[in-house]
């Protein structure tokens, strides 16, 4: 999408396809992104009066600070260039996951040849892609908070498969895993999943029955892995038994759901949403070490050793 903004409102990692009125003795080139502080600084210095930015090839205006922090944290830790992949992977699979959401929504049966498009699209990419790809959709608009988090729990799954050595079937499967861990939300209406406000006990009722929504979806596929459905219905189960919706306790909640857990809530509160701001990585490990009972504490320790040595952001 292509949008007009005024000079103050240019920031890091937006792509520039236009400039109205040059700087005195200095001159921009058009169509490319904003990738360094000095480069933002002589924009802001300058005497352009507006820049048309295409947000689909770069960042969007931000609503406060924190999307800027997580632009400068990206352009810190990636090239330009792997932030373009990633931001062109988005793009490409976003339709084919809005696709798969849709069809789940309008006849409760989700696109699974979708599905496998992506999740192989993962797997197949190289990993310092697929991080960024994590880093990247953490600059979520409201219409793009399901898809993109879903894309991104998938990513993360396959990076937190791999640091564990798991074999390459069993990556390619909680990449599934991960893009259909939320299909049941489909079932929940639109008004309450896209609400902003505190929901009621009946409403918060329905949003927790979703897990269960989207293993009715999903078992009437036959050649789903198990895998796949374990993540789908038992995601928000925790260690302690005290989650939903069987209760269940320790190592008998799966161990593909028990990973999914892990990187669901990691993903979830690392993200910037239009209703809350963004935690840091290190607020989010900190807020999970503190939660006794909720995660598979191995597990847990594991996923934080992989954070903290930078094979994921």
């Amino acid at each position: 999408m292509r949008k007009r903004i005024r000079i103050h409102q240019a920031r890091l990692g937006m792509f520039v396809e236009e400039m109205e009125g040059h700087g005195e003795g200095k001159s921009y080139r058009r169509g490319f992104l904003i990738a360094s502080p000095q480069e933002l600084a002589d924009i802001h210095k300058s005497r352009i009066i507006s820049l048309v930015i295409d947000t689909a090839r770069g960042a969007d205006v931000a609503d406060d600070g924190t999307a800027v922090r997580v632009e400068a944290a990206l352009l810190s830790r990636f090239s330009s260039n792997e932030i373009h992949t990633a931001r062109a992977l988005i793009q490409e699979t976003k339709p084919v996951i809005h696709q798969l959401f849709s069809e789940a929504r309008l006849s409760g049966l989700p696109d699974l040849a979708g599905a496998h498009q992506v999740a192989d699209h993962i797997v197949e990419t190289a990993q310092s892609s697929i991080v960024a790809i994590i880093g990247v959709s953490r600059l979520k608009t409201r219409d793009e908070t399901t898809y993109l988090h879903s894309l991104a729990v998938s990513a993360l799954m396959v990076s937190f498969g791999r640091s564990l050595g798991l074999p390459e079937d069993t990556i390619r499967a909680l990449s599934v895993g991960g893009l259909l861990h939320d299909i049941g939300k489909m079932a929940v209406p639109v008004e309450i999943l896209s609400s902003a406000r505190k929901l009621s006990v009946s409403e918060l009722a329905i949003v927790k029955a979703h897990p269960v929504r989207g293993h009715q979806m999903l078992r009437q596929f036959d050649e789903l892995p198990p895998l796949v459905l374990d993540v789908c219905l038992h995601h928000h189960e925790r260690y302690d038994g005290a989650g939903y919706p069987g209760g269940l306790e320790g190592e008998r909640i799966p161990f593909a759901a028990r990973l999914a857990a892990i990187c669901d809530v990691y993903e979830a509160m690392t993200t910037i949403r239009p209703y809350k701001r963004a935690w840091s990585s290190a607020q989010t490990i900190e807020m999970m070490l503190k939660a006794p009972g909720q995660f598979d504490p191995a597990l847990l320790r594991r996923f934080v050793s992989m954070i903290l040595s930078g094979e994921t952001v």
